[in-house]
Formats: structure tokens, C-alpha cells, sequence
């Protein structure tokens, strides 16, 4: 405990005597300090026992004004030493201390300032060697729960009879992941994304917990209360038990990964694949649906990310923090994986899809602004797998933000046949392109594209591209200069179409017409 006056006055080695009445006896001292200064209020923080001897208070109207000032300064009491400038504390010392109810204590010849001084130097020893102990016997248990295989859950056990009041770990979007009791997750009040941090639903107090410097959770209780120097380090565990969830996902995915784009690459037989599928908790007779996310492709970021930026982005996509299941703990079948630049769920038939697919959008958003959610339609069995991939791919064509596939069409099933080389085709068809492209920083492909895309419109095209339509159809001639096929024959047309979408997936141009 603290020592404050009245420990001291009880102290008999001392013999200290209380001059005025019981007001502020009950005062924590900080510290002691020693002056004979006529006004040391500058020389003290506050909480101090103030003792001095009066030698430069020789009238009334001075000890009065000691007394004010350091009243003023903020200390626990004043120490009066008398049988030196003083036999006995001074009246006018007294009265002005009992009118601002400040305690004097008279110390008496015999008991040297020092002995005072080494009384509540050992005290507040004690009581800060005691509070480490108790603070480092409260972190020993905070890491024996996170390792005890309980993880969170045993956490916020311990942490909740540390603070005397509920507990709870929530993430960005108001996902309760852990709570001591379970009913704790009250503290969030009204569902939907929690607050940058401070005080929350019915007052919550909210801490956030930073993963790879970003935050990912808080870490919500009603009060500090006794556990307040406890909470920082219960803030990194709980950081701590959140990146490994992370990395482990962040493996697992990959595993899935490799099973699923062995799935769409056809590469796999269906009994092996429902065999591995099956390891992860998937029913592979059931039906599901695919939801892919990825970040804007490089030439839509306008240089907003570049070099490190973009890769530190790209690292944070194949360890985010998203659960479509809500807990992570739920028993729900709910896979995720990374497949190159795709972020990967696969969802049963019976789990609503708008509500994971939101979560989903705005978990990446956090990464690009300009990130897409596509969602395949839904399939049974292995092959309903490769079709609602397609799909949900074919829907991230149409830009940022969450959006629904459309059904497998004709040119979608030939690209999702692995036996058949159209990547190899398109790559021979555009090559003469590409090699201009490169070689004099032209835009004949991203023409081409604009140009199918546009219903084969010049004006769209120029409008799209914001140049004039004389450039636009310059580009078209040299298109079928170094090509070979004429943007007049629909056949011409429609092979580089193809070819167009073979080699670039993530755009999709129109259908070309013949006029």
C-alpha cells in the first residue's frame, strides 16, 4: 500500500505529532523534500512532504505565505522541525494550514529530516517492488493461458479477474472473436464495424491491437480499474495469438490454394480431388460457390502504389485478417485460399453469400480502394467448383467493388479447359502487338481492348481513351498492319477477341458485332 501521513505519524520510531486536525492525514506521499526557501513551490511536483524548519519564516505574514504557496504547489503535508529556528510549530503555520486543509506535522529535535526521508524512501521501495512483482505474476499468467491451447479464451479468462469486469476481443468489423463470458459481447452495443478506439458501445473502453502495424482487432472492456498497467502488455498477446491465427490461415490457404487451382487447371483427378478437398472440411458432393477477390491490376492504380508499396500490399493480401464465418472457431465449412493473385472463399450452398462478400470487399478495401469481389454462381460437386471460378472471375471484370458472376458462357468453357493452348494461341496472335507495344511505349492493346469493348465504336474509343478518333483509327490500321486480320471480318474479329481474353482474364472485352 502506499504510505501516506498518517502511516507516518503512526510510525513511533519517528515520534511526529499532528499539529492540525485529521483533514489530509490520509494524503499519499510521493516523496519527501527538504527547504528553507521563503517560497519553493517551483522546486516541488506535488505529493511531497514538505519539510523545513522555518528559518526564513520569522513573522506571521511569511508563514502564512509559505503555507499558501505550497498548499498552492500541491504537497501531501508540511514537516515543521522545531528546536532550531522555532521551539514549537508557529499559530499562524497552523491556523492557515487547518483553513486550507493541509495536515502539519511537527518533527521533533531529536528525529534527524533524514530519518524521515529513509522511512518513505523504503516504503515506496517496497510498494513499487511490490506492485513489479504483481505486475510480472499477472503477465506470467496471461502467457501461461495464451499457451495453455485455450488461446483467446483463456486470455480474457485470466485478464477478466484481473480487472473485475467483462472482456472481449472484437475485429474491425464487429466480429466478436473471443469474450469472458460469452455474453460480454454486449460491450460492442449496436452490430456493424467498431470505432478507431476509445470508448464504445455502452461505454466500453476499446484498445487496439496492431498486427504487422496495422489494426486488426480491439480489445474491449468496461473499466481498467486495477488491471491498467497490465492492459498494455494483454493488448501485444492478444496481438500476438492474432498473427499466429494469421500465419497459420495464411499456410492453410496456400495448401487450399494448390487444391483448388489444381481444380480449375483440370489437373487433377476427381477422386484425388475430393479426397484432398475433403481433408480441409469441404463436402465434395455438395454445392458451393467460389468469391474471389484481388487488387486492382497494375495499370488501373494510376501509379498509386509502386515498387515496396505494392508489395507490402500484396503481402498483407495473402495474410488478411478475413473470416467469412464470422468466429474464427466456427464449425462452419467456410475455405479460403490464395491462388496467384486471387484471394479465394468457397462457400457452402446454405451460407448466404451478400453478407461474406461485403466483409470480404471491405476487408480488401482496407488494402486498394480499387480492389474486386466477384461471386461465381453456385455448383455441386468438383467441376461445379471450376464453373463458379470462372464466373466469379468473369465478374471481377466489371471493376471495384463486390459483384455477381453471370453464367459460364461459350468462350469462358473453352479458357476453362486446360487440354485446349489458347493462352499459347492468344500469346502468338498478339505477339506483334505486344512487340510494338514495348518497343515504342504504344497502346495498340489497350486500344484493341477499348475497341472490342466499345461495340467496335471509334468515338467511344477516343472518349475512353481521351484522344482524338484520327489517333484511334491511326491505331486500328496499325493493328492490321502487323496482325494481319481485318477489324472488318467478324471471324478477325472474334479470334482476336479470343485471343484477348485468353491473355488478359482479368478484362473482358464485349462481344464483338459485325455491322
Amino acid at each position: 500500500m502506499p504510505v501516506t501521513l498518517r502511516d507516518l505519524l503512526q510510525e513511533e520510531g519517528l515520534g511526529l505529532r499532528l499539529c492540525t486536525g485529521t483533514a489530509g492525514v490520509e494524503r499519499v506521499v510521493r516523496w519527501v523534500a527538504v527547504t528553507e526557501l521563503a517560497d519553493p513551490s517551483e522546486w516541488v511536483t506535488g505529493g511531497e512532504l514538505l519539510l523545513t524548519t522555518g528559518l526564513r519564516q520569522r513573522t506571521a505574514a511569511t508563514q502564512t505565505a509559505f503555507v499558501q504557496r505550497v498548499a498552492a504547489a500541491g504537497v501531501s503535508g508540511i514537516g515543521f522541525g522545531t528546536g532550531l529556528s522555532h521551539p514549537s510549530v508557529p499559530r499562524a503555520t497552523v491556523a492557515e494550514a487547518e483553513r486550507l486543509g493541509l495536515a502539519v506535522l511537527e518533527v521533533p529535535y531529536e528525529t534527524p529530516f533524514i530519518a524521515v526521508n529513509r522511512l518513505v524512501a523504503e516504503r515506496i521501495t517496497a510498494e513499487d517492488h511490490s506492485a513489479q512483482r504483481r505486475l510480472v505474476d499477472q503477465h506470467d499468467l496471461l502467457v501461461q493461458a495464451l499457451l495453455s491451447g485455450e488461446g483467446l479464451t483463456a486470455l480474457l479468462r485470466v485478464l477478466r479477474r484481473a480487472c473485475g469486469c467483462e472482456v472481449a476481443v472484437v475485429d474491425r468489423h464487429g466480429v466478436v472473436l473471443a469474450a469472458s463470458p460469452e455474453r460480454a459481447g454486449a460491450l460492442l452495443g449496436p452490430p456493424g464495424p467498431a470505432p478507431a478506439s476509445g470508448i464504445g458501445g455502452a461505454g466500453a473502453l476499446r484498445l487496439p491491437v496492431r498486427v504487422d502495424g496495422v489494426v486488426t482487432a480491439f480489445l474491449c472492456l468496461r473499466s481498467a480499474g486495477p488491471a491498467a498497467d497490465v492492459l498494455p502488455y494483454a493488448v501485444r498477446l492478444v496481438g500476438l495469438e492474432l498473427a499466429r491465427r494469421q500465419a497459420y490461415l495464411a499456410g492453410r490457404r496456400e495448401l487450399v490454394g494448390q487444391v483448388v487451382e489444381d481444380v480449375v487447371r483440370d489437373v487433377i483427378a476427381p477422386a484425388a480431388a475430393e479426397r484432398r478437398l475433403a481433408v480441409f472440411g469441404l463436402d465434395p458432393q455438395g454445392a458451393h460457390r467460389v468469391v474471389l477477390g484481388r487488387l486492382a491490376p497494375e495499370d488501373e492504380r494510376s501509379g498509386e502504389r509502386s515498387g515496396s508499396g505494392r508489395q507490402e500490399a500484396e503481402r498483407r493480401f495473402a495474410r488478411l485478417d478475413w473470416q467469412s464465418a464470422g468466429r474464427p472457431d466456427s464449425p462452419e465449412p467456410v475455405l479460403t485460399a490464395v491462388v496467384n493473385r486471387y484471394l479465394v472463399a468457397v462457400l457452402p450452398a446454405a451460407t448466404p453469400v451478400e453478407e461474406p462478400a461485403r466483409r470480404f470487399g471491405a476487408a480488401l478495401s482496407g488494402l486498394d480502394a480499387r480492389a474486386s469481389v466477384g461471386i461465381g454462381g453456385c455448383y455441386r460437386g468438383v467441376d461445379g467448383l471450376r464453373w463458379s471460378w470462372f464466373e466469379a472471375q468473369a465478374a471481377l471484370t466489371k471493376g471495384h467493388g463486390v459483384h455477381g458472376g453471370d453464367p459460364l458462357n461459350l468462350p469462358r468453357l473453352l479458357l476453362s479447359t486446360p487440354d485446349l493452348p489458347l493462352k499459347e494461341l492468344a500469346a502468338e496472335v498478339l505477339r506483334p502487338l505486344t512487340r510494338f507495344d514495348q518497343a515504342n511505349r504504344a497502346d495498340l492493346v489497350a486500344t484493341l481492348h477499348a475497341y472490342l469493348a466499345a461495340d467496335c465504336s471509334v468515338q467511344a474509343v477516343a472518349d475512353r481513351l481521351y484522344v482524338h478518333r484520327n489517333t484511334v483509327r491511326y491505331r486500328l490500321d496499325q493493328i492490321e498492319r502487323l496482325t494481319g486480320r481485318s477489324l472488318q471480318s467478324l471471324q478477325d474479329r472474334f479470334q482476336l477477341w479470343l485471343a484477348l481474353l485468353a491473355a488478359y482474364p482479368e478484362r473482358q472485352p464485349a462481344v464483338p458485332r459485325h455491322d
